[in-house]
C-alpha cells in the first residue's frame, strides 16, 4: 500500500484563490505563504513560496471570511481583505485603517516550487526591478527562460519602497490597495497588475461576490454554510485555468494534500464533477470536453500528469468508469446533445476498448489491478467497480447512437454480479468467480452507493444486509466514538468519504450522523478530510482534499431528504 501520512496535528491553513491563482494564507494574521498557478507545460503547480511571502504588520488579528472564501483580518487599527478576483490572474490586497498611522507590507521570497505529489524547489535566479512604462514592480524567476513573473501595483504608491525578493513597502496612511498580477513572463505580469488597478478594488470585489453567490444560488438542502464552504473550495481547488489558458481538473491545488498537482479520473469525474455540474453547467461542459480529449487516451490509470500521460501507472476500473458516467450525468442534467456525443465518441471508444482488455475470459465481468483506495487487490473482480461500470453504460445508453449494445452489456453484467458477487446473503467486496472472496468495503468506492448510483433498489435485501455489515461492529473498519464512521486499511480512521456515502445511502440514521459530524467536527479547518479522529473529529489524513470537498457538496445536494429503511 501507499497510505496517506498520518497527521499528529493537522496544519492550520486558509486557502483562497480563483481559477487562475491559488493562495495559501494564515488564519492567524494577514500573511500569505504562497501564491501559485497551474502549468500544463511543467505538468504541475508552480508556486512562489515565502516565510512569509507577503505580510501586513500588526498584532491581535481576528479572521473571518466573506462568502466563506475571501479572507478578512481585523484588529483595533486595521482591516485587511485578500481578494482573488473572478476571472483575473492576480490578487488584490486591501488595507483599510481605523485610525491614522503608518502602514507596512513586507515579504521574503524563499523559492519557486514545482508541485506534483511532492514539491521541488527550482534552481532559478530572481530578477527584480520597476518598469518605467507601467509603473509596476516586477519579480521574475529565471532559468534559461522566465518560468513565472509577478507584477505589483500600489494605489496610492508607497512612500518607501525596498523592492526585491525581500521587500518592504510603507505608507503614511491609508486606505491602500495592492494589485498583484501573475504571468509566464514580466510583460504579462506588469500589465496585469496595471489592469487590476485600473479596474479598481470596488469593481473587483463586487463582481467576485456576485459570482460566488451564483455558485450556490439553487441549493435548498441541509447545512447551507457547510455546502457553500465545500462547494467553493472544490470549485477553485479541484480545477484550474493554466498559465497556457487551458482548463484542467486535478485532485487538489493545496500544498497540504499529499498527492496534489495531478489528475485522477475518479477524483475529478466521480467526486468533483457532479458538484461542478450543479454549480456551473457551462464550466462543467468545458472541463468535460478537455479531460476527454486530453486524458482519456490513458483511461483507468492510477494517476496522470495534467497533460495526460500516466504519472502513477496501474489500472483501476472505477477510474475508467468515471468517463461514461460523467458524460451520462451531464446529458441527464442538460438534455440530449448529439453534437457533444459525436465530439466525444472517439475518446469514449478509447475507454471502452481499454476496459474490454480486462474482461473475464467467459463471463461479463471486468478485472481491476488497484482498488478505489489505489491499493493492489486480493481478488481482481470488485463488486463496486463492476457495478459502477454497469451503471455508467446503462445511464449513457439513452444518449448513445447504438444504445442496445450498452444496455445489453449492462444487463448481462448486473446478472453476472448477482450470481457471482453474492455470498451468504450479501455482496462481497472482491472475488474470483466461483472461488475465493473478501468481505470488506472501502469508503472511496463503497457498496453503500449502489442504490444511489442506480444498480439496485434500497429495498434489495442483499444490499440491506451489506449495508448493515458495513455500518456495524462486524466491519473491522467501523469506528465508534463521538464522531463515528467507516474507514479502511488505507486510512484506519472514519473517512470523509464515509460521510458522503452515508448521506447518499438514503438511510436516515447514518445520514443524520454524517450531517452532525459535518456540522460539529473540526475536521480540516471545517473541510472534510480523507480521515478524522473518531473522538476529537480532527483530521488524521488527507487535508486540503478539494475533490473530496466536491463529493461532500454533491452529497448534501443530492441526498438532502433521505428516505427508505433505517439500518
Amino acid at each position: 500500500m501507499t497510505p496517506a501520512p498520518i497527521l499528529d496535528a493537522p496544519p492550520e491553513h486558509l486557502p483562497t484563490g480563483n481559477l487562475e491563482v491559488h493562495v495559501e494564507a494564515s488564519p492567524q494574521a494577514p500573511s500569505i505563504s504562497r501564491i501559485g498557478v497551474a502549468s500544463l507545460g511543467l505538468n504541475g503547480l508552480l508556486d512562489w513560496v515565502g516565510e512569509p511571502l507577503l505580510e501586513v504588520s500588526g498584532r491581535g488579528w481576528q479572521v473571518s471570511r466573506l462568502a466563506d472564501w475571501i479572507p478578512c483580518w481585523e484588529n483595533e487599527h486595521l482591516t485587511v481583505t485578500l481578494l482573488a478576483p473572478w476571472g483575473e490572474r492576480g490578487l488584490a490586497l486591501r488595507l483599510e485603517p481605523k485610525q491614522k498611522g503608518p502602514l507596512q507590507v513586507a515579504g521574503n521570497l524563499e523559492y519557486l516550487g514545482l508541485r506534483r505529489f511532492r514539491e521541488e524547489p527550482l534552481d532559478c535566479v530572481f530578477h527584480s526591478g520597476q518598469d518605467g512604462w507601467t509603473g509596476s514592480y516586477v519579480l521574475e524567476a529565471r532559468t534559461y527562460r522566465t518560468l513565472l513573473a509577478l507584477g505589483l501595483q500600489a494605489d496610492p504608491p508607497p512612500r518607501r519602497t525596498n523592492w526585491g525578493p525581500q521587500f518592504v513597502l510603507e505608507w503614511d496612511t491609508g486606505p491602500v490597495t495592492l494589485y498583484l498580477g501573475l504571468a509566464p513572463e514580466s510583460d504579462g505580469a506588469r500589465t496585469t497588475a496595471l489592469h487590476l488597478r485600473r479596474v479598481g478594488w470596488e469593481s473587483l470585489l463586487r463582481k467576485t461576490l456576485h459570482k460566488l453567490a451564483l455558485l450556490t444560488t439553487h441549493y435548498s438542502g441541509p447545512l447551507y454554510e457547510v455546502y457553500r464552504r465545500h462547494l467553493i473550495f472544490s470549485y477553485f481547488y479541484a480545477q484550474a485555468d493554466t498559465l497556457e489558458g487551458e482548463p484542467v481538473l486535478l485532485t487538489s491545488r493545496s500544498p497540504h494534500y499529499y498527492v496534489s498537482g495531478a489528475y485522477w479520473a475518479r477524483d475529478a469525474l466521480l467526486w468533483f464533477f457532479p458538484a461542478l455540474l450543479k454549480a456551473d453547467r457551462k464550466r462543467a461542459k468545458a472541463v468535460l470536453k478537455a479531460v476527454f480529449q486530453r486524458q482519456a487516451r490513458w483511461p483507468g490509470e492510477h494517476a496522470q500528469y495534467l497533460s495526460g500521460p500516466p504519472l502513477y501507472p496501474g489500472f483501476e476500473l472505477d477510474q475508467a468508469a468515471a468517463y461514461p458516467l460523467a458524460l451520462a450525468r451531464y446529458l441527464e442534467a442538460t438534455g440530449p446533445n448529439p453534437e457533444l456525443v459525436a465530439e466525444l465518441r472517439e475518446p469514449l471508444a478509447w475507454v471502452l476498448a481499454r476496459v474490454a482488455e480486462e474482461k473475464h475470459p467467459s463471463l461479463t465481468l471486468y478485472r481491476t489491478f488497484l482498488s478505489p483506495t489505489d491499493d493492489p487487490v486480493r481478488e481482481p473482480y470488485l463488486t463496486y467497480d463492476n457495478a459502477l461500470w454497469c451503471v455508467a453504460l446503462e445511464r449513457l445508453a439513452p444518449f448513445w447512437p447504438e444504445p442496445e449494445a450498452l444496455r445489453l452489456e449492462a444487463r448481462t453484467l448486473r446478472e453476472t454480479l448477482y450470481r457471482q458477487a453474492e455470498r451468504n446473503g450479501r455482496f462481497v467486496f472482491s472475488f474470483e468467480p466461483g472461488g475465493p472472496h473478501t468481505f470488506a468495503d472501502e469508503p472511496a468506492g463503497s457498496l453503500l452507493l449502489l442504490p444511489h448510483l442506480g444498480f439496485c433498489s434500497r429495498q434489495d435485501p442483499i444490499w440491506q444486509a451489506t449495508a448493515l455489515w458495513i455500518l456495524g461492529n462486524d466491519n473491522p473498519h467501523h469506528y465508534k466514538g463521538r464522531f463515528p464512521g467507516e474507514g479502511s486499511a488505507h486510512f484506519p480512521f472514519p473517512s470523509g468519504f464515509g460521510l458522503a456515502n452515508r448521506i447518499l445511502s438514503g438511510l436516515m440514521r447514518p445520514a443524520g450522523d454524517a450531517l452532525m459530524i459535518l456540522e460539529q467536527a473540526p475536521l480540516d479547518q471545517g473541510y472534510a478530510c480523507e480521515s478524522f479522529d473518531p473522538e476529537t473529529g480532527q483530521a488524521r489524513t488527507g487535508v486540503g482534499f478539494a475533490a473530496l470537498a466536491g463529493f461532500i457538496a454533491y452529497a448534501l445536494a443530492a441526498g438532502k431528504d433521505p428516505k427508505g429503511p433505517t439500518v
